[in-house]
């Protein structure tokens, strides 16, 4: 099932009335409508309504767009990508286009209170990267504004930072302050010879994620096991919403809803993000490094995060690896792992994708799907070039939804301008035999785009302006 809508006037509304509908629909349980146009919110509805969701009962108070997944009483996590808050020369559109807006949230969350009724809980959030700050970012989105909200209308409703692990860095760039949360809402899911990594454990390669103690990344897949640390929050739910960016990123092409499954990650030392070295070493940090400064480059960086981050070694040590490391990375084309060469992380993506819909709360896998995975991508303003962190906004006016997020991320690669085919993450997705996301044998649905449907190669021959890919995948998506 995929729905599309997109219109170039497409705006987020201001903030205040915490991103309500401007119109009485039949279905709303909030009392009055908003006094602020909010033209979001009509678009998500639109989105459920093309799709035929509860097609009988549409115009009425009864209208349960999401009551085919969502059972009243359940608990669902509607899992954000609030990646990092607003830099201080940052733009306000340049953070738009990284993360999820309250706007899109806003509409989501209220159809799925219709469906969980009084005695179900919604949760939503994510974990950013250890150094955002979660006051900030969630202010930032208006996700803080739709959390008082429903709090003071005594809806079930949280909102959830899934880190355990926080830290604060200095105007250095280093950690100052590491904040450990409770390891017991961590979960630990070990994929062992079922993750996509294990097709690789034969070269013992050296995985590496930036700015983490390499050790511990290593240690999480070595000796067979490949460990994932999910948050509880996550593999207690019933139902996963995804609500992901339509945006670039630099390790494994685009952001959108598959990537978006590392945001269930409460430990993010367990993500491998790349192999140490060039191809031609068994790694995919770099194309190539005919110098051999990459490679020293690289080394020193591992030295520096073993180094305890508050001596004067690693002050002085840390100031030359940031300084250099930026040189390199203006200097060469897909550094850290950056370019479209990069085999690790599209593997690593896929295996929490499988753990959020394979996974118990005891971290033990089962064949059969345990929760459905839903997805509606924001693409009102999207992400181009150096995606995730830092792309250039778009204007797109766009929002998919689909019932699972492999299809949603087909339709959004090819909305970018994009082969999906030419993306490992998307592609691999769907040739999964074992702990598959999408149900096997799930044929293609073909899209409604603004209610009229359509082939993908119409799909294809419509799209107005492709996204900019970042620097290490131009001339191959």
């Amino acid at each position: 099932m995929i729905s599309i809508v997109t219109d170039d006037s497409l705006a987020y509304p201001a903030s205040g009335d915490a991103f309500g509908p401007a119109e009485d629909y039949p279905e709303y349980r909030f009392g009055q409508a908003a006094a602020r146009s909010n033209g979001v919110y009509a678009a998500v509805r639109r989105l459920f309504a093309d799709s035929g969701l509860d097609r009988n009962r549409f115009g009425t108070a009864e209208w349960n767009p999401l009551g085919a997944w969502v059972r009243p009483g359940q608990r669902v996590f509607v899992l954000c990508n609030f990646v990092y808050h607003r830099r201080p020369q940052e733009r306000e559109e340049a953070f738009l286009g990284k993360c999820t807006h309250a706007s899109v949230i806003r509409a989501v969350i209220d159809y799925v209170l219709i469906a969980v009724g009084p005695r179900g809980r919604v949760r939503f959030g994510n974990a950013p990267l250890q150094g955002c700050k979660w006051d900030e970012v969630t202010r930032q989105t208006g996700a803080a504004e739709l959390a008082a909200f429903y709090r003071a209308a005594g809806a079930p409703v949280e909102l959830c930072d899934l880190r355990l692990h926080v830290a604060e860095r200095n105007a250095w760039g280093w950690i100052s302050k590491l904040e450990r949360r409770g390891d017991a809402d961590g979960i630990v899911v070990d994929l062992a010879g079922d993750s996509l990594l294990a097709a690789l454990d034969a070269r013992a390669p050296r995985y590496r994620v930036l700015d983490y103690d390499p050790q511990r990344t290593e240690a999480c897949h070595a000796g067979g096991s490949h460990l994932y640390i999910l948050n509880r929050a996550i593999l207690e739910s019933d139902v996963i919403v995804s609500i992901p960016k339509l945006k670039t990123h630099e390790k494994v092409g685009m952001t959108c809803a598959l990537k978006g499954c590392v945001g269930a990650i409460a430990h993010k030392d367990c993500l491998a993000h790349h192999r140490q070295g060039p191809p031609a070493a068994g790694g995919d940090e770099y194309p190539g490094d005919p110098t051999g400064v990459l490679r020293v480059l690289s080394r020193v960086h591992d030295r520096v995060q073993r180094i305890p981050s508050d001596s004067g070694a690693a002050r002085a040590l840390r100031v030359l690896d940031r300084a250099t490391r930026k040189l390199a990375s203006k200097a060469v084309t897909g550094t850290g792992g950056a370019w479209w060469g990069n085999d690790t992380a599209w593997r690593m993506t896929l295996d929490i994708a499988r753990c959020i819909a394979h996974a118990d709360l005891d971290g033990r896998l089962h064949d059969q799907q345990l929760r459905p995975h839903l997805a509606l991508i924001d693409g009102v303003i999207g992400g181009e070039g150096a995606g995730p962190l830092a792309p250039d906004p778009v204007h797109s006016g766009t929002l998919v939804w689909s019932d699972n997020p492999v299809e949603a991320d087909e339709a959004a690669a090819i909305l970018m301008g994009y082969d999906p085919q030419r993306l490992a993450l998307v592609r691999e997705a769907r040739r999964l035999a074992r702990l598959p996301i999408l149900a096997p044998g799930a044929g293609r649905a073909e899209p409604l785009c603004n209610g009229r449907g359509m082939t993908w190669d119409e799909l294809r021959a419509g799209v107005k302006r492709t996204y900019r890919p970042p620097a290490g995948w131009i001339g191959r998506l």
